[in-house]
């Protein structure tokens, strides 16, 4: 069988990729958090708590256990898919056992939780973008969801956290771990959706106004965006009216709502936050 150019380029472009990853994630689990009894979320959890208990290698013990669930992915998730994410867990585990020359870090443990966590982000962040993961908890969501679809990803991973941190508590017998584990997962969660998704967010404007022409066209002259004018029905009144669609960036909130306001002081409108957006004038 022929292999093309580009999958041989994308595979080594992968690898680079996740070496990078594998790098910061070995040095957030061995200088600041493994060594200080602070966990992180997931399988590294575990496996931090097995080798306090046991001394096994951290690195090993997360293959490990991810070997059970790349044979249930391969089938349900796509063999794409799996076979990046256990190249990407091979590497990262491998890193976490072996590619860590840098010193412990231990005079600040809430400093050591804060660093942790934004390596930790940053890590998978440049993994998740590659189309893989490191496995654990997130392929146990994944399949959840596939199984029982009103379960988020989101929820089912949070619980798993939780229980690793409370557990994590009662191995070390020390309160302050947990709200420190508690800070790494929520500092890793914030900074793996600034790698993903970027840090300017915007928001998505809806207004519903009697005065829509004027209320576009002041969009686009005054703030330079761009509007789209949906046909609705108010539901009251049965009358005909238009909806304008728009979007923008955190920082030019205000300046939409103040300009709403100026136009027609009886607008109704929505802002919802937008993680992405995609498009002319915003990400591509």
């Amino acid at each position: 069988m022929k292999i093309s150019r580009n999958k041989v380029k994308g595979f080594f472009v992968d690898t680079f990729i996740f070496v990078i990853g594998g790098c910061l994630y070995s040095v957030a689990v061995n200088c600041f958090l493994s060594k200080n009894n602070i966990l992180n979320g997931g399988f590294t959890g575990i496996a931090t708590i097995l080798n306090y208990l046991f001394d096994l290698p951290i690195g090993t013990v997360i293959f490990i256990m991810n070997i059970p669930l790349f044979l249930i992915a391969f089938k349900k998730l796509g063999a794409q898919f799996v076979l990046r994410t256990v190249w990407a867990t091979f590497i990262s585990s491998t890193l976490i056992d072996f590619g860590v020359i840098l010193p412990v870090y231990n005079n600040d443990l809430l400093l050591s939780s804060l660093f942790g966590g934004a390596l930790v982000g940053v890590s998978l962040g440049i993994i998740f973008i590659r189309n893989a993961t490191t496995g654990g908890v997130d392929i146990i969501a994944k399949l959840v969801q596939l199984k029982h679809p009103q379960i988020s990803i989101g929820r089912s991973i949070l619980v798993f956290d939780a229980v690793i941190v409370i557990l994590g508590g009662i191995v070390y017998r020390n309160f302050e771990s947990m709200l420190y584990a508690s800070v790494v997962i929520f500092v890793s969660s914030q900074v793996l959706d600034y790698v993903i998704f970027g840090v300017s967010r915007g928001v998505t404007i809806m207004i519903i106004t009697e005065k829509s022409d004027e209320i576009k066209n002041m969009i686009f002259t005054d703030l330079d965006r761009g509007v789209t004018v949906l046909k609705a029905q108010g539901g009251y009144s049965g009358k005909d009216k238009n909806v304008l669609l728009c979007a923008c960036f955190d920082n030019q909130t205000q300046k939409f709502i103040k300009k709403i306001k100026s136009a027609d002081e009886n607008a109704f409108f929505i802002v919802t936050q937008s993680k992405q957006i995609v498009g002319n004038g915003f990400m591509r």
